[in-house]
């Protein structure tokens, strides 16, 4: 299994065993395709695909010292190996809450490898839920919560509490909501937003997995295709205006930020953000954290950024008419301005900021671009295969009229012939917690308003007309590039469906 690049050691003298599942850290695994095979006074013995990466060497050096050996290994025997440290960490995690009299001593032990699970698993959240008889640990994957386990009742105050004191919140408040942040030492790029919410049967812990290695999420990885792009890259490039990022909570909107602020950042820039919270930390960007107990508010802060002389600013939400109004006018006066905002399509964003009071002329002005998005799950690699739509998805599908117009504009005819097609779907596995999903990608439409938009959003037309330009100029709708993701395998109908009920 193990090849020593030094010398010929036999790898039948070398067994995974509890300790190396103890002493390797997760990035080993996951970052590096490596773990520990032994420690001792000696030194460490390592087992990597790569053995001569020069970023795993530096941090195995961090980490265990000058004194390592070096052993090749394959793909399959890291991911044999991660499958025993996923089964280990469970097991522990219910072993150690087993025993009443010792749930004090192993609190530690037990949230440790709560959050250590999460991150093995790709977790985005984690919830801690007192119910009458027991304390459920859900995790979200995917953007779905599934259930990983059950822990008895009685260690879910000292559960609690450690929480509290991991975030520096008031351990002897039980009545009212508290919120804070976490800094995860074993991985050094992330870091958990916490909330902690009084319920009938105790207080429930819901934590936020901030990963950094997340930001460096390319424009591929987000899934735009390369028509879309270059309409980016053209945009984001402009000395002044707006971009907007729609959509509901959840949707990817400040992922997609960060990778074109990611694009922006040189040495004659000033970028600057003000954000509610912060989510990664961007080097070379001036990130400001919303604080409303210190009057520290998106208005109030755009209102002290703009005297810092940003060439860029993005402001996290737009939530009111004066933040609204303040990031209009900064865009007019030569600033390029980046946000979020919550509507259902691109078109709805000019109509909703003729609604907070921004005067008709600074949004047919200023608004460059807006992209509306919603993530949608990918097929599960591992368990993938190709059949016909069941008889439930094609009603379904037969009942939107927005999804049989766009297949028909797709192609003459294939709303009448899609039964008779094959797509990927995923039959579930244990990778994919029998999901059949794995991963997620966006979903897009990217509005660039044209003369005969800026002459509508002047008469305060409908969203509807406002569209229907668009549509003239070639625009796509979020429909349209669900389906092109379907029909090339990266997603189902089912999904498709179930992200765009109110698109």
């Amino acid at each position: 299994m193990f090849q020593n690049k030094k010398k010929s050691t036999s790898a039948q003298n070398i067994r995974i065993n509890k300790e190396s599942l103890a002493i390797t850290p997760l990035e080993f695994i996951q970052n590096f395709k490596a773990f520990v095979l032994e420690k001792s006074e000696k030194g460490v013995k390592i087992a990597a695909v790569n053995p001569k990466d020069a970023d795993l060497q530096r941090y195995a050096k961090r980490i265990f010292g000058n004194k390592i050996e070096w052993f090749n290994t394959t793909e399959n025997s890291i991911n044999s190996f991660l499958k025993n440290y996923k089964h280990d960490l469970k097991t522990e995690i219910l072993q150690l809450s087993s025993t009443a009299q010792e749930v004090n001593e192993n609190i530690t032990k037990i949230v440790d490898g709560i959050i250590k699970y999460a991150f093995n698993e790709k977790a985005s959240d984690i919830h801690i839920e007192p119910t009458r008889n027991e304390t459920r640990v859900r995790f979200r994957l995917d953007g779905a919560l599934h259930t990983v386990l059950n822990l008895p009742r009685y260690i879910q105050q000292a559960l609690v509490a450690r929480f509290k004191i991991l975030a520096n919140l008031k351990i002897d408040e039980y009545r009212r909501p508290q919120d804070g942040r976490i800094e995860v030492e074993e991985f050094s790029n992330a870091s958990l937003r916490i909330s902690i919410m009084p319920t009938l049967f105790g207080e429930k812990v819901a934590l936020r997995i901030l990963d950094e290695s997340n930001k460096n999420t390319t424009i591929e990885d987000l899934g735009f295709s390369e028509a879309e792009k270059d309409i980016l890259l053209e945009n984001i490039e402009k000395p002044h205006g707006m971009i907007i990022a729609s959509g509901p909570t959840g949707s990817g909107k400040t992922t997609t930020l960060y990778v074109l602020l990611q694009l922006l950042k040189k040495e004659g820039i000033n970028i600057s953000t003000l954000e509610d919270p912060i989510e990664y930390s961007l080097e070379g960007v001036n990130q400001i954290q919303i604080n409303p107990r210190s009057d520290l508010t998106f208005p109030s802060g755009l209102r002290s950024l703009l005297r810092q002389d940003p060439d860029v600013i993005m402001v996290g939400e737009i939530r009111d008419s004066e933040t609204a109004i303040m990031a209009s006018n900064a865009a007019l006066t030569g600033h390029l301005v980046f946000t979020t905002l919550h509507t259902n399509d691109a078109a709805s964003a000019f109509v909703r900021f003729l609604e907070m009071k921004v005067e008709d002329f600074v949004v047919s002005s200023t608004i460059n671009l807006v992209i509306a998005q919603r993530l949608v799950r990918r097929i599960c690699k591992d368990c993938a295969v190709e059949e016909k739509l069941e008889p439930a998805i094609l009603k379904k599908i037969k009942e939107r009229k927005d999804i049989m117009g766009a297949l028909e504009k797709r192609e003459t005819g294939l709303s009448e012939n899609i039964e008779k097609l094959n797509f990927k779907i995923g039959k579930g596995c244990k990778k994919c917690f029998q999901t059949g999903y794995s991963g997620r990608i966006g979903i897009f439409e990217l509005l660039k308003p044209n003369k005969e938009i800026h002459d509508l959003i002047l008469s305060h037309a409908s969203v509807e007309k406002i569209k229907s330009a668009a549509e003239k100029d070639g625009f796509r709708d979020i429909i349209a590039d669900g389906l092109d993701k379907v029909f090339k395998g990266f997603t189902t109908f089912n999904e498709l469906l179930r992200v765009t009920k109110s698109a």
